[in-house]
C-alpha cells in the first residue's frame, strides 16, 4: 500500500531496535514485564495463558464505569489529542503520528510518555494499548533507553504488520518501564485505592 494512502511506511529492520538487551535491563522487572503484557496478557483473545482484568477481581462492566481507564491513564499523565491518540482506522496512522510527534525519528524524542495506536474495534483503548504493547515485546520491535539521573529507564515500542517488503506501522509508544509495572499494579489490586483510603 503507498504511504500516501495515509499508512505509516517503515523499514522491516530499522536501525533503532536495540537486538540485544543490555545485561542492566535484563532483570526481575524485565521479566514481570514479559509474563503480564505477553504471557498472561489482558486481551483474552492474544494468548492462552491470557488474564482478562475479572481475573483480578475487577467487575465485568469495569471499563464502562472508566474508573480503572483513569488511573491507568493518570500514571502516564495520557491525555486525549495531547499525549494520547488513537485511530479506528489504519489508514489514519501516518496522520496520527504525526499529531504525537511519533513520526521519523520518534525514538529519539524520549521525554514525554505518550502513544499513538489504532484501536481495533474489540478492545477499548487500554485493551489496545495492551495488544501493541504484547505484539511489541513478542516480536522484538522495541529498544529500551536510560533516563538521565534515575534508575528508571524508556521503552520505545513499535507494532504493525508485514506489508511485502516494508513495515506498516500501527502502534508508537513512548513509556517509562515504571509506568507499565506500575499498570500492572494497579491492575493486580483488583480495585481502585483511593489516596484518601475510601
Amino acid at each position: 500500500m503507498p504511504a500516501e494512502k495515509g499508512h505509516e511506511l517503515t523499514s522491516l529492520n530499522p536501525g533503532w531496535i536495540k537486538k540485544v538487551v543490555p545485561n542492566s535491563y535484563n532483570d526481575e522487572n524485565l521479566k514481570r514485564l514479559v509474563i503480564f503484557y505477553v504471557f498472561n496478557t489482558p486481551c483474552e483473545d492474544l494468548s492462552s495463558s491470557a488474564r482478562p482484568v475479572k481475573d483480578y477481581g475487577w467487575g465485568k462492566d469495569v471499563w464502562k464505569k472508566g474508573k480503572l481507564k483513569k488511573a491507568l491513564f493518570d500514571v502516564a499523565k495520557l491525555e486525549p489529542d495531547k499525549t494520547f491518540f488513537s485511530e479506528k482506522k489504519t489508514d489514519a496512522m501516518k496522520k496520527c503520528f504525526k499529531k504525537a510527534f511519533l513520526s521519523k525519528g520518534f525514538h529519539e524524542n524520549r521525554d514525554v510518555e505518550r502513544i499513538a495506536i489504532y484501536k481495533p474495534s474489540k478492545y477499548n483503548e487500554f485493551l489496545a494499548i495492551c495488544y501493541h504493547i504484547r505484539n511489541s515485546f513478542a516480536h522484538g520491535r522495541l529498544a529500551m533507553y536510560p533516563i538521565k539521573d534515575s534508575d528508571d529507564i524508556i521503552f520505545v515500542l513499535e507494532d504493525g504488520v508485514k506489508k511485502g517488503d516494508k513495515f506498516q506501522v500501527r502502534s508508537r509508544m513512548v513509556l517509562k518501564r515504571s509506568t507499565l509495572l506500575k499498570w500492572i499494579d494497579i491492575i493486580e489490586v483488583g480495585k481502585i485505592v483511593s489516596s484518601k483510603g475510601d
